[in-house]
């Protein structure tokens, strides 16, 4: 039987801190993964190469350049960049190419390395490539298909010889979302999707369409799986929420608002969204990165967007958020793109 002591205005229950504020009770600990910061109050990995957004981050220590990063940038072209050493800035990576070309697609939702092949998903098609990524250019074959009309903008995660898809899945009235998300899986990648839970994440229990979600990225941390995704409501833009469960078979459960926009930053360029986050571990941080797309709606911060499909004053990069939390002990190759 659980008991309660009040001290001093405080109530412990089984370990965890609750307390009071303006009659509402709060949480003194929350999920450890749930906070996490600009490593640079302007965090834009790079302001020079026009529209750039929906960015598959690769980490391969054994390579000798661990990291490799896929920007969308328009239909015809994306962007390939590289490091030898993990920042959030472009000024300490190499451009490869800003004439990368997979397919004919305006973004790419997510990606993963399973057994030496590279997998990028998109619009229902698979594209794969085995080889450097630097030799990859016009090289990626269409190998598979997923079912994007029930499982669109998704994040893959790979684990124990199964791929694991997370998607968005039913209309969401008030933008492009989905109500929930939903999983599949599949042994190959390639086709053959199972559905597993149509509501894996639901951020409406209660039923109707008061949130969107979509675009979700999953990590394996310390155990527990957590997804991170957009959340939208009508008239309020996208901010990345977190969720977690312990195991991928059960629906996951929402932990709160993991990054938000600070919308009277009127002279950033995360002044009124921030959206499709891909999650990884870097080891030299001994901490999970994030690269979400930032979206200044006032036009302050501007930019050579010539081309880029958006209008108005909407311009999208990239920004780099990083964990509040390090792993504690050993650093772990607990990584999300590599077997």
């Amino acid at each position: 039987m659980n008991s309660r002591i009040l001290i001093c205005g405080w109530f412990f229950v089984m370990g965890s801190v609750s307390f009071w504020v303006h009659g509402k009770k709060e949480s003194a600990f929350k999920d450890p993964w749930v906070g996490w910061h600009r490593p640079a109050d302007a965090n834009v990995f790079t302001t020079t190469k026009g529209n750039n957004h929906d960015s598959v981050l690769f980490v391969e220590p054994e390579l000798d350049y661990p990291y490799h990063l896929i920007i969308s940038h328009t239909p015809q072209y994306a962007h390939l960049w590289r490091s030898k050493k993990f920042s959030w800035s472009s000024a300490d990576w190499e451009l490869v190419t800003d004439q990368y070309k997979i397919g004919n697609f305006y973004e790419y939702d997510d990606g993963v390395k399973v057994d030496g092949t590279y997998y990028i998903f998109e619009g229902g098609k698979v594209y794969t490539y085995s080889g450097p990524l630097e030799k990859s250019n016009g090289k990626w074959k269409v190998s598979g298909s997923f079912p994007h009309k029930q499982c669109d903008d998704i994040g893959i995660f790979y684990e124990d010889g199964i791929f694991h898809m997370f998607g968005e899945h039913g209309h969401f009235p008030h933008g492009p979302d989905g109500t929930s998300l939903a999983h599949f899986t599949s042994k190959t990648g390639l086709g053959d999707w199972e559905m597993v839970n149509p509501k894996a994440v639901d951020p409406n229990p209660d039923g109707g369409h008061k949130y969107g979600v979509g675009d979700a990225t999953i990590a394996k941390i310390q155990g527990s799986y957590y997804i991170f995704c957009d959340r939208e409501s009508k008239g309020s833009p996208y901010k990345v929420t977190a969720w977690r469960s312990e195991s991928l078979s059960k629906p996951f459960q929402f932990l709160g608002l993991a990054i938000t926009p600070r919308s009277d930053e009127v002279d950033d360029w995360d002044n009124y969204r921030i959206q499709d986050p891909d999650i990884a571990y870097i080891p030299e941080l001994n901490r999970y990165v994030m690269t979400c797309n930032m979206m200044d709606t006032d036009g302050i911060p501007g930019g050579n967007f010539a081309g880029s499909g958006l209008k108005g004053k909407d311009t999208r990069v990239i920004g780099v958020f990083y964990s509040n939390q390090t792993l504690k002990g050993k650093r772990k190759r607990n990584l999300k793109r590599s077997k």
